[in-house]
């Protein structure tokens, strides 16, 4: 489900002591704390105090090298713990056999992060693969930009932007580099830089654009940068051969919107005729895999599907990967007649038992499968995982709320500044007509938010842009549509048996607000076969997790919880032919 998150950027930041002079010793522990938009990276060392004592303290690289000092500190044969009372965190780890490194958690404000720790003997050196510096002048002041590039050993790279002059970094980014054109996007900040890099590769002129604002913006190379690896993140359950199942590449028309869809077909090796699933990816531009952060879901669902006696067709979204047509202009109605073509492909193969195929849908997917089943008597079953039981509106409201609580925000000002800013541009936005401009929208949701924040929160100047940069975000086909759909009056057409699971810990479709309401839709039609679930500890991935942020996703190395993937198999084998 497409996050609006306008709190454009949340990090762990601390009232904290200027940078010591004292010379640190070791031993050195140093780690990153992922805190969802952005990756801080902490050093703890050892200093020495004026009456010759030691103390051991933190420094945050991506705050500006601010120092903080550590009170409790125990580093026994066992653990590693410490606090700092300043900002009441604190940190509890266990070491491995060899006593040189710790897994454990940052706790601060009610809110726990995974940190791991790693000795050194000697002063730990950074070492981007390449990086890059500049100056933006803004209304008020010149700020210094960086870019810092890293290579994973499996050729990709990870990318962050930190503003140094604000003494803010390690904000996550993206990079693409086509030619001598580059693009740096930043996704938190709703910002990107665009640039042609130099035929001696010295210097890369471009802009630098966020709210509508646009900088120019020149990068040149920091001398000392030395190359540096980064192991590729671990995600077991990504499927390898060999493959107990047939892999056929499918193709398939919706002759309504003239768009031709590509995709894979996992089919069990029976005699048979087998059941089958249709996967309906989530919002935003989707392959056939659901590829995100490494991860491949809709892969490792098919797998274990097909394992299961149950064919699996999943397909490349409209526009995205060997698909063809406009993604960009599309809504889930449009989305809908790709699925029902994939659908009238399954029941032309005489291999998958017409009477036993059915849909599963993630996120906006599960808003899709109901669309589909309701007008076709052919679905056997729909699966919603963490699929909408009420309209964009409220999902999306209670979406910014609890993505921030889960990044550890607590601070009611800031939770209602954001929720102020969701429902002064939602407003704006189902109030205005097919001719009303980007910048009477701005000042329509300006003029809202007046009568609900104070008067500062207003003057700020990020604020204009925050809103300009998110009414560009909103105004489209997509999220018209999805901000008014109402699911229940679908959910009343749908007949077959259908399973509806959410995770526990979802922030961004909220499994207390969108089950019950599921439920009572599916009753209200009289829908008699239907299961809500609400599994424990997992995420709005169904990843097992800790606190369900969507930073944790990631880091995480569980691509679908077992249990979870053994819940959709076990009853669809019950509803379908697979079980008999």
């Amino acid at each position: 489900m497409r996050s609006l998150l306008l709190a454009l950027l949340f990090a762990v930041t601390f009232p904290g002591l200027s940078v010591a002079d004292e010379k640190p010793s070791g031993p050195f522990w140093t780690g990153t704390l992922d805190v969802g938009v952005c990756e801080l990276r902490f050093r703890v060392e050892t200093v020495p105090n004026a009456d010759g004592s030691k103390s051991q303290r933190l420094v945050s690289l991506d705050e500006g090298g601010q120092v903080f000092k550590l009170d409790g500190f125990l580093l026994d044969e066992t653990q590693l713990q410490f606090e700092v009372k300043i900002t009441k965190g604190a940190y509890v780890g266990t070491l491995s056999e060899n006593g040189r490194v710790s897994t454990g958690k940052w706790k601060q404000a009610g809110k726990e992060f995974d940190l791991v720790l790693r000795r050194t003997d000697t002063v730990p050196v950074d070492k981007p693969a390449e990086a890059w510096s500049g100056q933006i002048s803004t209304l008020f002041q010149k700020l210094t930009l960086r870019v810092r590039v890293y290579r994973n050993d499996d050729g990709s790279e990870k990318v962050y932007l930190d503003s140094v002059t604000q003494k803010s970094g390690g904000i996550k980014a993206q990079r693409m580099i086509d030619g001598d054109k580059w693009t740096v996007s930043v996704a938190s900040l709703a910002a990107k830089f665009e640039g042609t890099i130099n035929a001696d590769k010295t210097e890369i002129k471009g802009k630098f654009t966020q709210g509508g604002q646009s900088m120019d913006l020149t990068l040149t190379p920091e001398k000392s940068v030395v190359e540096e690896t980064v192991k590729a993140p671990s995600r077991p359950q990504t499927p390898k051969a060999p493959f107990p199942y047939l892999i056929e590449e499918v193709t398939f028309s919706n002759d309504v919107d003239k768009v031709q869809l590509a995709g894979t077909l996992t089919i069990p090796k029976q005699d048979k005729p087998c059941p089958a699933a249709i996967l309906i990816s989530g919002s935003g531009p989707q392959d056939r895999d659901e590829t995100l952060l490494d991860h491949k879901p809709f892969w490792v669902l098919a797998d274990h599907l097909t394992r299961q006696g149950i064919a699996v067709l999943r397909f490349d979204d409209r526009g995205t990967g060997s698909s063809t047509g406009d993604f960009s202009t599309a809504t889930s109605e449009d989305f809908s007649r790709d699925v029902e073509a994939a659908l009238a492909h399954l029941l032309k193969d005489a291999r998958i038992s017409k009477s036993s195929i059915g849909l599963i849908g993630h996120s906006e997917g599960g808003l899709i499968a109901p669309i589909v089943a309701a007008r076709h008597q052919d679905v056997a079953f729909a699966v919603l995982l963490a699929g909408p039981g009420v309209n964009g509106r409220e999902i999306l409201l209670s979406q910014g709320q609890l993505i921030l609580k889960a990044a550890g925000v607590t601070d009611e000002a800031v939770l209602k500044t954001q929720k102020a800013t969701q429902l002064a541009m939602f407003d704006a936005l189902q109030e205005a007509t097919a001719t009303t401009t980007h910048e009477e929208l701005v000042a329509a949701a300006m003029a809202r938010l007046a009568k609900s924040l104070p008067p500062e929160a207003l003057e700020k100047p990020e604020m204009k842009a925050t809103i300009s940069a998110g009414i560009k975000q909103i105004n489209s086909p997509w999220f018209r549509f999805f901000l008014t759909h109402e699911p229940g009056p679908i959910l009343e057409k749908v007949l077959c048996p259908v399973l509806a699971l959410n995770g526990e810990k979802d922030v961004q479709v909220d499994p207390d607000l969108n089950l019950p309401a599921i439920r009572k839709s599916l009753e209200n039609g009289r829908n008699k076969k239907l299961e809500t679930i609400k599994l424990p500890n997992l995420n709005h991935l169904f990843q097992t997790c800790t606190t369900g942020s969507v930073g944790e996703y990631q880091s995480i190395e569980e691509t679908l919880s077992p249990e979870m993937l053994k819940k959709v198999s076990d009853w669809i084998r019950e509803k379908t032919s697979a079980g008999k």
